[in-house]
């Protein structure tokens, strides 16, 4: 994923996390519980303690990037430098592991009973820790020490991060937000495809099955050969989300039903629908026959071998992995059409990256990490300075931004780029100098790549797929406005239920809807259901059900 712009060091950060309705603040603010004392020996003289207070604290390391300069350790890097300057904060990280080995690491220390000052806790980490008393209640901290900037943040990614974080309605953690809501699919179609067989842009799923057949029957890429197919799908249905969420579908997560309940989207009747309609598209040769075979890479091998025309998948597709597997064509971006008069709704799981920020009970400043997360939000997302960029964010192969010991992710970041380009873009001037200033570094890199396509560059034009005008940030913008998102309504920890019968439940649902595919009976659908209920699903829902009144 590295990539020594300015542009690529924030932006493919993104894409690699993923590759998961605004609501007010009011809303999102958590009951009232005893606020906390803070120190009587530590005062705050404009954000600074004094005297410096120290918080002890674990942390993960993404991937294999490098995040050390010269000299520089997790104890003695920019950030912690930095927070002990400016706020006062003394930052010493006891270990840090790669992110797969983090929550087994964690688990260890949550056994023995000696817990940092703060941490990252998965949901059922918090749970335990919040039932063994370890944890601050943050409930008055959040409501009223949180800046403004982490209080936008939280309540851009949506009501159900704080839900999630409440217990016993207290306010446990602070959501560590991500890029779930940003991550919602968009339909990509090879613009070329289109062109030469000259058609319409995507409006309905009508069209969208026309295309497909066009895409499979007419030769597309002009070899002489039956050797294309429409719509790329995936053994285990991750692509195929966009298409089921047309027929308000909705693999894998809990919904409403129409008696107002939380009921398992895969086997509400629209699941039926959806799936009869990709038995079509396979009967037609439409799917690659092996889809069942092919995890997303080796579909992404097909698509670079170029035989595929359509694929659903975020905003940031442009830029991974599309530009690098067609190098020679240019997908275009559309809305995920709906198979009826009714908005798709796009689906998605819980917008938090891995869990929750936790304070240990008794530490003295439990506000101090919302300070943190605050300088976060200035230095990573609303820094208008080159040199600050390189400083803490990255320089050239060194990824700085992993030091910072709290993050938090906007939840539309990169449409928001798009946002604050297009103005400029549309004006069809050169900015001038105020202009520019005004631009974050990744956006006024993001500017000269777009500009650089239109000249001719069209390496570049995965770049400009994303904030050009029209371009996928452009989309997801319209995904906002008309809030069509379908989040996972259950946030809470697996259930017993959950955690005895779920794995051996999806294992099944995989199997019967990869036959349906295949040209098995519909019928087997029902079927299906049935026995999800008989073998834990009636059981698992109501588990659900009781959290979901209770919560």
């Amino acid at each position: 994923m590295k990539r020594t712009s300015m542009a690529a060091a924030a932006s493919m950060l993104f894409a690699a996390t993923v590759l998961s309705a605004c609501s007010s603040a009011k809303e999102n603010e958590p009951a009232a519980s005893v606020q906390p004392k803070e120190s009587a020996a530590v005062k705050t003289t404009s954000g600074k303690y004094d005297p410096p207070i120290e918080l002890t604290s674990v942390n993960f390391t993404y991937g294999s990037s490098t995040k050390f300069g010269p000299g520089d350790d997790m104890n003695n890097n920019p950030w912690t430098r930095h927070l002990k300057d400016t706020l006062g904060i003394s930052v010493k990280t006891l270990w840090e592991v790669p992110s797969a080995e983090l929550e087994q690491k964690t688990n260890l220390l949550i056994a023995s009973g000696d817990i940092p000052n703060f941490f990252l806790a998965t949901a059922t980490q918090l749970v335990q820790l919040e039932k063994a008393n370890l944890i601050e209640d943050m409930t008055n901290v959040y409501k009223q020490q949180a800046p403004e900037n982490v209080r936008q943040v939280v309540e851009q990614a949506g009501k159900d991060v704080v839900d999630a974080a409440t217990i016993k309605g207290k306010l446990m953690g602070i959501p560590f937000t991500g890029v779930a809501k940003e991550s919602v699919p968009l339909l990509w179609v090879r613009d070329d495809w289109m062109k030469k067989l000259n058609l319409p842009e995507p409006k309905t799923m009508q069209d969208v099955l026309a295309i497909s057949d066009a895409f499979t029957t007419k030769d597309p890429d002009g070899n002489g050969k039956n050797d294309t197919f429409g719509l790329a799908l995936d053994k285990d249905f991750g692509l195929a989300a966009g298409f089921l969420n047309a027929y308000h579908a909705y693999r894998g997560i809990w919904v409403k039903d129409k008696n107002g309940q939380l009921a398992y989207g895969s086997v509400l009747p629209e699941m039926k629908a959806a799936l009869a309609k990709l038995q079509e598209m396979y009967k037609n040769a439409q799917l690659d026959k092996e889809f069942g075979v092919k995890n997303s890479a080796k579909v992404n091998e097909d698509i670079g071998s170029g035989k595929v025309g359509m694929m659903y998948s975020s905003l940031t597709a442009g830029i991974a992995p599309l530009a690098g597997l067609t190098k020679d064509a240019v997908w275009k971006p559309y809305p995920a059409p709906s198979a009826d008069s009714q908005p798709a709704l796009l689906q998605h799981p819980l917008n938090t990256f891995y869990g929750f920020w936790v304070v240990k009970k008794g530490t003295k400043n439990p506000e101090a990490v919302l300070k943190m997360a605050d300088e976060w939000i200035k230095l990573f997302y609303l820094n208008t300075s080159d040199d600050l960029f390189k400083k803490f964010n990255a320089d050239g192969s060194i990824s700085y931004w992993m030091n910072s010991p709290v993050k938090m992710y906007k939840s539309f970041k990169n449409a928001e780029i798009y946002t604050h380009l297009e103005p400029i873009l549309k004006s069809g001037k050169k900015p001038d100098a105020d202009q520019l200033a005004k631009l974050t570094p990744e956006e006024r890199q993001e500017y000269d790549y777009i500009q650089k396509y239109k000249e001719g560059d069209k390496s570049l034009w995965g770049w400009a797929s994303r904030s050009e005008i029209g371009g996928s940030g452009s989309i997801v913008n319209q995904y906002i406005k008309n809030n069509q998102f379908m989040p996972n309504l259950f946030t809470a920890p697996p259930t017993p239920a959950m955690v005895q019968k779920n794995a051996n439940l999806q294992k099944t649902e995989l199997e019967v809807f990869t036959k349906i595919v295949l040209g098995e009976s519909i019928d087997l659908f029902d079927q299906f259901v049935s026995d999800w209920k008989k073998l834990g699903g009636d059981e698992i829902t109501k588990e659900v059900n009781d959290w979901y009144k209770n919560k």
